[in-house]
């Protein structure tokens, strides 16, 4: 090779090289071979033509032309590369450093978080911007970043009107300060009455229940006093029931000899209706006896008696079924009683000897309980709180929450009204409870007074298997707590619900409710 064509090789090969260089510094490719759109901005900020477009902050194209708008408005033309989707709903700013050349930055619209295992796709047509320059009224809007000059007076504008707050707030201070006083006495005299209101409560129901308790003690001594005046008495005429039970006996046997003879057949049939109604109600008033005396001779004594009486009855029966009346007979009718064995002979107590009778004794003991318990109730919840999700200023619901006991005693449970006082939240964070109710027969009741230690109101519905509850308290920060209950018995409930119901602090709640 020549000399000359060495030369002539060198210097296309230079050309090549410095048009390379061009290519990439002026971003000839990316205005040459991609796509251009407009943008309006009010100013254009020092933006230069040849500037970098950044998109998410990556270079995706420059600044191709800067035209001024007849209305002092700016029109910049980029040039984006072809293979690059501008969102319709992106942002265009132009970033001014402080020191440094301007550029363009492109911010696209946040993407929404995608579930795990979904891959994201690419936008469709209609939602990026068109490849083409737009009409100036409709291309997208531009802002420029704002400026030292204009963040000073922005500023300004912020100090005088501060300056207006704290002249307006010294004006009213003194306003502001004297009612703040005023609600301070206000609570201060409240909180005085309700604790004087409380005392009150607390010393009535003492006295009530003092009172209750003395005259419970002096009705049983006035039925144990009348047992053992009368026993004697009563002793006595089972004796006299006993004799003439074996008289009618006797009667009948004698009766039931006569029963072949026509002649005494309609005074006979009269006569023996007689003797077995005389018997019914001889063996009725000898139960109601029974039920009430102690004396073990006695009781041999009633057992004879009914003994003799049931014999006495059967034979009526029979003697009836023989005259054309109606039969009982064992072995013979169904349903008829076998006749009685004779009893063994009683033993023989000293004179003045009593023995307490268990039945006796056990009505007593179940008729006492059943009206100490028309009395007073006692109420126990075991519940628990669902562990903190949000932490709010509700003083009940603190982090270290759990299982939890309140116990209350119930006044009166079912009466017209009736009273509630108990503890909550035992051995933890302990509050008090004083209320009265309004009670609507044994299904539903409404009361207020003092409900974990603040002023409250509770009602609850209790139908039948289901039921529900509400409670509302707290003057300052009014608290509603909500349950539903499932009576499982007279005595014993499920209850689960919400705490402070209406917040976003609100905790789960369930457990048991004993009530004896």
């Amino acid at each position: 090779m020549s000399r000359q064509a060495q030369l002539g090789l060198f210097a296309v090969v230079a050309l090549v090289l410095l048009f390379g260089i061009f290519y990439v510094i002026t971003d000839f490719g990316t205005r040459h071979s991609g796509y251009r759109i407009g943008v309006h901005f009010a100013s254009a900020a020092g933006l230069p033509t040849g500037a970098q477009v950044f998109f998410s902050g990556v270079t995706v194209g420059t600044v191709d032309q800067v035209q001024l708008l007849p209305d002092n408005s700016v029109d910049v033309i980029l040039a984006i590369q072809n293979n690059i989707g501008i969102p319709k709903n992106s942002k265009f700013l132009i970033q001014a450093p402080l020191t440094g050349t301007p550029n363009m930055v492109v911010v696209p619209p946040v993407p929404r978080p995608l579930p795990v295992g979904y891959t994201a796709t690419p936008l469709p047509e209609e939602a990026l911007l068109p490849k083409k320059v737009m009409p100036i009224d409709q291309q997208p809007i531009g802002a420029a970043s704002p400026s030292i000059a204009d963040l000073l007076q922005q500023g300004q504008g912020e100090v005088r009107r501060l300056d207006s707050m704290l002249a307006t707030l010294e004006d009213r201070e003194p306003k502001l300060l004297n009612t703040l006083q005023t609600a301070l006495e206000n609570v201060d005299t409240m909180t005085t009455q309700l604790r004087g209101t409380v005392a009150d409560l607390s010393g009535t129901l003492d006295t009530t229940m003092q009172s209750a308790g003395n005259n419970i003690v002096s009705m049983t001594s006035t039925l144990n006093n009348t047992l053992s005046r009368n026993q004697y008495k009563i002793d006595s005429m089972l004796t006299s029931l006993d004799r003439t039970a074996v008289a009618l006996n006797k009667s009948m046997d004698s009766l039931q000899s006569l029963a072949g003879d026509p002649r005494l057949k309609n005074n006979l049939i009269a006569t023996t209706s007689n003797v077995r109604d005389l018997t019914q109600n001889v063996a009725g008033l000898t139960g109601d006896l029974r039920s009430i005396t102690g004396n073990p001779q006695t009781q041999v004594q009633l057992r004879d008696t009914v003994a003799n009486l049931d014999a006495t009855m059967q034979k009526a029966d029979s003697l009836l079924g023989t005259l054309g009346g109606k039969s009982r007979v064992y072995g013979v009718d169904a349903g008829a009683t076998p006749y009685p064995v004779p009893a063994a002979a009683a033993p023989t107590l000293a004179p003045g000897t009593q023995t307490p009778s268990p039945g006796g004794a056990s009505q007593l003991k179940g008729g006492l309980a059943h009206l100490a318990s028309n009395l007073v109730q006692v109420q126990a919840r075991i519940g628990y709180l669902s562990a903190q999700t949000v932490a709010g200023p509700n003083p009940l619901l603190t982090q270290d929450r759990g299982p939890q006991a309140d116990i209350n005693a119930l006044v009166l449970p079912h009466g017209s009204f009736s009273a509630m006082v108990g503890i909550n939240d035992i051995g933890a964070k302990s509050t008090y409870n004083a209320m009265g109710f309004k009670n609507f027969g044994s299904v539903a009741r409404v009361g207020g007074g003092v409900l974990y230690s603040q002023i409250g109101v509770l009602g609850s519905y209790n139908p039948g298997l289901l039921g529900a509850e509400a409670r509302i308290y707290n003057l300052r920060r009014p608290t509603f707590d909500l349950y539903g209950n499932v009576n499982i018995a007279q005595w014993a409930k499920l209850f689960f619900g919400e705490r402070d119901a209406t917040r976003s602090d609100r905790r789960s709640v369930f457990g048991l409710q004993l009530q004896f």
